[in-house]
């Protein structure tokens, strides 16, 4: 019994060390549907629910003093890997993300808010056994509950704060011969703060500035491996850091009926420069820790949208964005896929009495990005990465 765990013990090392957290992306920014179809550039608008997110500050200026918004978003990626051989491989992983927004005006300068929203991650990877020999699937999902308050300082500036209380979970389960099932679940929470501005320069102009603190993600639960009908689960641990980001925008009002606006985010993942991994109590060894390096890099990511409104209450909206890849080469692998992204966004909206509703779509297509394997010969192999995403989603807004 006890060399069957030593065995199990050491598989759990060497197989589940590797891709402890890597789940297929890390940022989300799918938050509102009317967002989404302005191309995301929603900073210095802010005028509905999803500014919790946005801007916590636009949630003073909303034209009613009521509001609840529900929306949803479904993934559909892809992400390809070709192998120095020229075979080539796709994980087609679909995944869901639900969002809820409340917001209610106190009096003529102060408004409070709570948000649920998936602000980082929310997807995954998952690989069939014919593709690497062994199946694998790993998610992430970093939930924010999201209470804001906003303060009209004058009849032009408004500011806003929110708290981020995160709710991470994270699971692995692949399968190895002569192994069966090998499976992590942990959980943990965290907390950072949210601060945003929005200014009105005239009746048609504004400008529009949030910022989002950083917080360390430290999650706990059990990995275990099964042998011959005998199950070995362990205690373990994983942390990691989320980022700084920052976002400035600028909206106007062209016409009557038409809405411009633009956004530059400023996101410092480069606070991600590993991911810690514990597992407790392991037969022969005791407690052992390992570091995997992730190194992400600082990136910025450019949006802009439009919205048009019809007099029969009906919004038309389109947008593009350019997402940078945070990812070195030394962190891409086939269960950490990012390359740069070119975005293009649209949606409907239809408004009658206290009722809206919206519709988004993205079609997100990858740069391929080629990684270099030295070591095997006097020339090195190439592998290839590449993605594409399509997601479409849908939103309800009461408001009175």
């Amino acid at each position: 019994m006890f060399k069957i765990k030593a065995i199990m013990s050491f598989l759990l090392v060497l197989i589940l060390f590797p891709h402890i957290l890597f789940a297929g992306g890390w940022n989300n920014t799918l938050l509102g549907c009317r967002a989404m179809g302005m191309g995301g550039a929603f900073i210095a608008v802010a005028d509905d629910p999803s500014a919790i997110f946005y801007n916590p500050g636009g949630l003073a200026r909303q034209q009613q003093a009521f509001n609840f918004s529900l929306n949803g978003f479904h993934i559909w990626p892809t992400h390809t890997y070709e192998a120095p051989t020229g075979q080539q491989i796709q994980s087609r992983f679909e995944s869901s993300v639900p969002q809820i927004f409340v917001t209610y005006r106190l009096n003529e300068k102060v408004a409070v808010g709570f948000g649920a929203f998936i602000p980082y991650a929310g997807g995954g990877v998952e690989w069939e056994e014919k593709d690497l020999g062994f199946p694998f699937k790993s998610t992430l999902g970093i939930i924010s509950y999201t209470p804001s308050l906003a303060i009209n300082l004058n009849e032009k500036l408004s500011l806003g704060f929110a708290l981020n209380f995160y709710h991470g979970i994270l699971t692995v389960n692949t399968e190895m011969e002569p192994f069966g099932e090998m499976k992590e679940e942990e959980s943990g929470s965290s907390l950072s703060a949210s601060f945003g501005l929005l200014y009105r320069l005239s009746e048609k102009a504004a400008l529009g500035f949030s910022v989002r603190g950083p917080a360390k993600m430290n999650l706990a639960g059990t990995t275990s491996v099964t042998y011959g009908g005998f199950r070995l689960k362990l205690d373990s641990e994983t942390s990691f850091n989320l980022p700084w980001d920052l976002e400035a925008g600028f909206s106007y009002r062209l016409s009557e009926r038409l809405l411009f606006s633009a956004s530059t985010q400023f996101t410092l993942w480069s606070s991600l420069d590993k991911v810690d991994k514990t597992i407790k109590n392991v037969p022969l060894m005791g407690e052992i820790r390992t570091a995997e390096t992730m190194n992400f890099e600082n990136i910025i990511v450019s949006r802009v949208g439009l919205e048009y409104a019809f007099p029969q209450g009906v919004f038309l909206r389109g947008g593009l964005g350019y997402d940078r890849s945070a990812t070195p080469d030394e962190s891409l692998n086939i269960m950490n896929i990012d390359v740069d992204k070119f975005s293009l966004l649209g949606g409907i909206g239809y408004r009658s009495g206290r009722v809206s509703i919206d519709f988004a779509y993205i079609y997100a297509l990858g740069k391929e990005r080629e990684k270099a394997l030295f070591g095997f010969g006097p020339h090195p192999l190439i592998e290839k990465y590449n993605m594409k995403v399509f997601i479409l989603g849908l939103g309800l807004t009461y408001s009175f």
